[in-house]
Formats: structure tokens, C-alpha cells, sequence
């Protein structure tokens, strides 16, 4: 009987104790699991903070829109900004990597990560930063990590037009902007006609972004043609002051088609200064070039366009005698040089040209006499001037004996076996004889239309 009740009394003991463990181990459990994004924030152990660092800012202002989080626990993955839409303004993430740390605040170690945004409002009014859902992940043991979503309040600022009567497309608004223009030759330079010189615009403009910035209009100039490059725009990042410069380089290229000056036209854009709240212009004075002798050209120009023609003329010849005197002279003595040896200069020529017909004559006879009949053809084309080597007339008036002799030299000629040379049999029943070589050959020299065919270029060949 005792037995059975120290029996029964260990067993309601065992019971209670395993009750015991397990309430110890559900009371241990309980925090760990109950523990979310929701009672971190409201326990102060997660925040987020969403700030703009202005509220009033004018049309095509940067505004800076910062978003940190901060935690007192290690965060697991990496702060990604979602995506943000606001209507009429241009919305741009931070392209620096999402800036991390840990600082200690009031006692108490915070990690925090940084993300921004670049907003510019492209229009006057007022807008609204909507509420941003940030996506969290925070360590809360090395095996525990709890996941969720924090949300910000959405936030207020106002854009104006800095000044009236301007066009926003054409505004430039920054703390510092600059327009310059460059060359790849100096324009002190000697420029002829058929010269070319290229410009290179460069608009620079800080806290801005590329699609912002508005392109150069170059206009057309008088005795030039321009060949215009599309506009080339980046953004340049400064990692010292961590701020972005918008870059515009417009290219013209001028072809200098008449002498005289060329002008390239003063250049100015508006500019918004956000240091100073004002409006400022951004200048590029005009270029000048020179084109041909610049001494000689305003002289001419003066003496053109003066009342007193007459006397002005007469001033420049006073001033410039010599010139036409030297020239004078010099083409005086080439007319006589010229007129003195042109009947022996002419005489020279003929009879060179009638040697090189005889060279020819012998060479055909040769020819003929060898029985290489396609080089006797050939040597016929080069004594009429032709270059073409095409069967047909020689559009010579041959009489009947000469124009068959012809035929009868073309046909042995053209006449060849599969080896290239002229068959035997062929060259048996019609080959030529001397007789009738010298008989084409004073037929073809007798005739007025066997010259030698000057060369003229052809502006066709390309």
C-alpha cells in the first residue's frame, strides 16, 4: 500500500515539473517571437527619418530628399529606396552607394544607413512628397532576423518661377554655372577659303542634372557652312564635395566658303542664381575670324563703299603701286616669252607628235609581219587616239581596199583558238601582207580625222 502511494506521488511530481519547463521555456520564447517592426519602432529602437533640406525652392531647383534609418540592432540587407513619383517634377536616386555606420547617441549604439533623392520641380506650385514604404530587415540574434516595411509621413515644399516672362525650358538655375567656348585653332590664325575650324560650346552647371540643361541655338552665318554635332550632356560627380555637375558640349564645325570676317555670334543664356536670388546672363562674346588678307580686304571694302570713290581708289593705287607695277612687268615678260618661242614651241610638238606616229607605224608592220594581229589592232587604236579596244569602225573615211583591209585585220585579230593564238588555217587564208599593211597604215595617217586626243578631265568620274 505505501509502495503504490509513493508511486502515484512521484508521478504527480514528474508532472509538475515537466509543467514547470514548460512554461519556463514558452516564457523564454514568447519575446523573441512577439518581437516585430511595430514594437521596435514603438519601443524608440527604430526610426526613420525622411527630410528635405529646402521647402521653398524655384522651377528647376535641386532639392535634396534624404532618407536614414536608424536602428539599435544590426540591420541585415542593405537600405533600397523605392520608387517615387511625383507629377511635374524630375525624380533622380542618388547614384552613390548607400552610405553605412554606427555612431553612438545619448549612450546608445545606432546603426544607421542613407539613401537620397534629387527632386526638380519643373513648374511653379505646390507639391507633395508622398508616403514612402521603406523595406527593413534588422538582426535581432545571429539566427533571428525580423523583415518588414516602415512607412513616412508625406512631406510639403512649394516651387516658384524665379522671375516672369521666361521661358522655364530655357532657364538655367543653380549656385554656379559657367558657358565657354573653345577651338581647335586659334582665330589669330591665317584662314583661306576652304579652311575649317571647329567650335566647342561647354555649359557647366552645378546641382543639376543633364536633362535639365537647355541646348545652345547656333545660327546660320553668311559665307559659312555649318555642320552642327548633336549636343553631348553628362553628369560628373565631384566625390570630395559629393555634389553632381550637369555638363552640355555643343560642337559647330564652319566650312569658310567667302574671304572677309567671320563672325560668330554673341552667345547668352539665362541663369537663376540660387547664391544670390538673382538673374544673371551667362555670356559668350562673339568670335571674329579672318578670312584672306585682312590689310588688303578693308582696304577694298573702304574703297567700294565710299562717297568719294574716285579719290579713294586713287589713294589705294598710291598706296599699293608697286604690287601692280611688279605684276605688270612680270606678266609683260611672260607674253613675250610666250609669243617669241610659240612657233618653235609648236613646231616642237608636231614633230614629236610625228615621230610617235612613225614609232607606231613601224611597231604595226612588226606587228603584221609576226602575225600578232591582236597587237597590230591594238597599235592601230593607239595611232587614231582611241583607248578603247571594242570591235568596230575606226570612224575614219576609208576607202573600200583600206576599210577591208581593216575587217580583214580585226577578224585575225579576235579569231583565236582555245590556246589564245590565232589558228593555223585561219592565219593561212587570210593573213596580211606588208602591201596591204602600208596601204591601211597611209590610209588611216592620210585621213584628217587621225589625231591625237587631248586629255580633259571629267568632273563625272567621281
Amino acid at each position: 500500500m505505501n509502495k503504490t502511494k509513493s508511486t502515484v506521488r512521484a508521478l504527480a511530481l514528474l508532472k509538475c515539473w515537466f509543467a514547470a519547463l514548460s512554461a519556463m521555456v514558452l516564457l523564454i520564447s514568447m519575446p523573441a517571437n512577439a518581437i516585430n517592426l511595430d514594437q521596435l519602432v514603438s519601443d524608440g529602437e527604430l526610426k526613420l527619418n525622411v527630410e528635405l533640406k529646402t521647402q521653398d525652392v524655384a522651377v528647376k531647383q535641386q532639392v535634396a530628399l534624404d532618407v536614414e534609418v536608424l536602428s539599435t540592432r544590426p540591420f541585415q540587407e542593405e537600405l533600397v529606396l523605392p520608387y517615387l513619383d511625383i507629377p511635374n517634377t524630375v525624380v533622380k536616386k542618388d547614384e552613390q552607394k548607400v552610405a553605412r555606420s554606427a555612431r553612438t547617441i545619448e549612450g546608445i549604439k545606432w546603426f544607421t544607413q542613407k539613401a537620397r533623392y534629387y527632386l526638380y520641380p519643373m513648374q511653379a506650385g505646390e507639391f507633395t512628397v508622398p508616403e514612402l514604404k521603406i523595406p527593413v530587415s534588422v538582426e535581432l540574434t545571429s539566427e533571428t532576423v525580423v523583415e518588414g516595411v516602415i512607412q513616412s509621413q508625406p512631406i510639403n515644399f512649394t516651387s516658384k518661377m524665379p522671375v516672369s516672362n521666361i521661358d522655364a525650358d530655357a532657364l538655367i538655375v543653380s549656385p554656379n554655372a559657367e558657358l565657354s567656348i573653345s577651338t581647335d585653332r586659334p582665330l589669330t590664325d591665317e584662314f583661306e577659303v576652304g579652311h575649317a575650324v571647329t567650335a566647342t560650346y561647354t555649359l557647366s552647371v552645378a546641382n543639376s542634372h543633364m536633362m535639365l540643361l537647355p541646348e545652345i541655338n547656333i545660327p546660320d552665318i553668311s559665307g559659312v557652312e555649318l555642320y552642327r554635332k548633336p549636343a553631348v550632356k553628362e553628369n560628373v560627380f565631384n566625390r570630395l564635395n559629393k555634389s553632381n555637375t550637369a555638363t552640355l558640349k555643343q560642337q559647330v564645325t564652319l566650312i569658310l566658303q567667302e574671304q572677309g570676317k567671320v563672325v560668330l555670334p554673341k552667345q547668352t543664356m539665362t541663369w537663376w542664381n540660387t547664391k544670390t536670388n538673382q538673374l544673371e546672363p551667362l555670356t559668350v562674346e562673339q568670335q571674329t575670324l579672318q578670312v584672306g588678307d585682312a590689310k588688303l580686304l578693308d582696304s577694298l571694302s573702304n574703297t567700294l563703299g565710299s562717297n568719294d570713290g574716285a579719290q579713294t581708289l586713287s589713294n589705294w593705287l598710291s598706296q599699293y603701286w608697286y604690287y601692280l607695277v611688279i605684276a605688270g612687268i612680270f606678266l609683260a615678260a611672260i607674253a613675250r616669252l610666250i609669243g617669241k618661242h610659240f612657233i618653235d614651241l609648236k613646231r616642237y610638238f608636231v614633230a614629236r607628235q610625228q615621230l610617235n606616229t612613225k614609232k607606231l607605224n613601224i611597231q604595226f608592220c612588226r606587228h603584221v609581219e609576226e602575225k600578232q594581229y591582236s597587237k597590230a589592232v591594238q597599235t592601230i587604236y593607239e595611232i587614231t587616239g582611241r583607248t578603247t579596244l571594242s570591235k568596230g569602225t575606226l570612224q575614219l573615211p576609208l576607202d573600200s581596199d583600206s576599210n577591208d583591209i581593216w575587217k580583214k585585220l580585226l577578224k585575225l585579230g579576235y579569231a583565236k583558238n582555245t590556246e589564245g593564238s590565232v589558228s593555223t588555217s585561219l592565219s593561212v587564208s587570210l593573213s596580211i601582207s606588208n602591201t596591204e599593211a602600208k596601204t591601211l597604215l597611209k590610209a588611216i595617217n592620210d585621213s584628217p580625222k587621225t589625231r591625237r586626243t587631248p586629255f580633259r578631265f571629267n568632273w563625272n568620274l567621281n
